[in-house]
């Protein structure tokens, strides 16, 4: 696709340079437009008007072009009070990715878009220093198409906050992907709930276990007493039979004065029969109150061992929604992810005997103005010897003062190299201070 052309006026401070000259228009590092005049990129500001008085790029560090059609993102004069916009058209995915070098939106947009959100974050106070196509997996393991870095200080949480303000009222309804820190937390949790799930599982089915022995022991207790008292209400039927038939006799005998001596015997059977019937009575009583007695305890047990086999139930299909979230997780992490080479796909193919070591390709992944270490990395894959011999370490060279374009460490850029066969050990390096600068140094002596 074509890309965009506008007729720009040149000024110089106050004094007009040029009228009327048609460009291509370039995106600068900090993401605004800019023109190619006089061997250098200004940055393009509202009107069309570009400021050779201003602030510069080399051409080579904005070899990127916008796309004819797209909103040209203008740069802001200093000064400008411009207000905060309201983005309002957002529906690809973002996050928040932070690194040692800082904070960074990594999203999903097309160019035109993605100009768009560049602008709507200057707009709303977040100055971006760079933003330019993603060529590595986030921290949440997803490829983004484009990552903004903030000129920003705070707490991821601070940097989320801020820039789902931006993107405000659309984005307060995106669903932000957790950051591996949130991850390994949910994780972490999971298991700790398995794991508090197996204990009481294990408890309840011990005490699950337990109910049922005593519900089992309690029936076979109300088995035999329930048994005890038919046999007992029986023989309380026939005593009371025997008794109406004694009485039945003694009346019958005390009509005849001629059997006086029956009627004693009669009299003594009819003692011993109603002794063992008050002791029938009495034992049938207390056998009632104990059949009572265990008949409520079963009850109250087996009310007992259904809660306890919900619970039981419960527990299973929370085991169960567990381990469909892991399921879902691990096909998540087992789901195909478009390959992408990256910086370190670059490297490899652009320097077949350099071999990074250390953190250099995470270095020049985030670095703003890489071409001046580039073109010494060229110049040490062709064999030739730049630099000179770092000090206190034999065998390695090390090529100083080089351009970073990283805000307060301009021409602190580092390399590090040394001969190894047929390849060359290279570290990449972004100096902060003396003190970092040797403990960088002491870790290459174990190279």
């Amino acid at each position: 696709m074509a890309s965009q052309q506008v007729v720009v006026r040149v000024v110089d401070g106050p004094s007009v340079v040029e009228e009327s000259v048609r460009r291509p228009v370039r995106l600068t590092p900090d993401g605004y437009a800019g023109i190619v005049y006089a061997g250098a990129v200004f940055p393009l500001f509202a009107d069309n008007v570009i400021d050779m008085a201003g602030p510069s790029w080399e051409i080579e560090d904005c070899n990127r072009f916008l796309l004819a059609g797209a909103n040209v993102p203008f740069a802001r004069k200093a000064g400008d009070a411009l207000a905060q916009q309201t983005f309002t058209e957002f529906p690809d995915e973002w996050n928040i990715e932070t690194t040692k070098f800082g904070h960074y939106v990594v999203f999903n947009a097309s160019e035109r878009l993605a100009a768009e959100v560049v602008g709507a974050l200057e707009a709303g106070g977040l100055s971006v220093q760079r933003w330019d196509v993603s060529h590595r997996p986030a921290a949440d393991g997803k490829f983004y198409d484009w990552f903004a870095r903030l000129r920003i200080k705070g707490t991821h949480t601070d940097a989320l906050s801020r820039v789902a303000a931006v993107f405000s009222p659309v984005s307060a309804d995106l669903v932000v992907e957790p950051s591996p820190a949130q991850t390994d937390t949910r994780l972490e949790d999971l298991a700790a709930q398995v794991e508090q799930l197996l204990d009481q599982s294990v408890a309840l089915r011990e005490r699950l276990d337990g109910s049922e022995s005593e519900v089992t022991v309690l029936r076979q207790r109300l088995a035999a007493a329930t048994d005890r008292e038919s046999k007992l209400t029986s023989e309380l039927n026939r005593a009371l039979e025997h008794q109406k038939s004694l009485l039945s006799q003694i009346t019958e005998l005390g009509r005849a004065p001629e059997h006086p001596v029956d009627t004693r015997a009669f009299l003594a059977k009819q003692t011993e029969t109603e002794e063992l019937l008050e002791f029938a009575l009495a034992e049938n009583a207390e056998l009632y109150s104990t059949v009572a007695s265990l008949r409520a305890h079963a009850e109250q047990r087996e009310a007992r061992v259904s809660s306890l086999e919900a619970m039981v139930l419960g527990l299973s299909e929370r085991f169960e929604e567990l381990g469909q979230q892991e399921r879902e997780r691990r096909r998540a992490a087992a789901a195909p992810v478009a390959p992408r080479r990256g910086v370190l796909g670059f490297l490899d193919t652009a320097f077949s005997r350099l071999n990074f070591v250390l953190d250099s390709v995470e270095v020049l992944a985030n670095l703003d103005a890489p071409a001046s270490l580039l073109r010494s990395l060229v110049q040490i894959d062709m064999g030739h010897s730049v630099g000179r011999d770092l000090e206190g370490l034999r065998g390695w060279r090390e090529v100083s003062k080089l351009a970073t374009g990283i805000a307060g460490s301009e021409d602190m850029g580092r390399i590090y190299y040394k001969p190894d066969g047929d390849h060359v050990l290279v570290s990449v390096h972004v100096k902060q201070d003396d003190k970092e600068q040797r403990r960088h140094i002491e870790r290459l002596r174990s190279m």
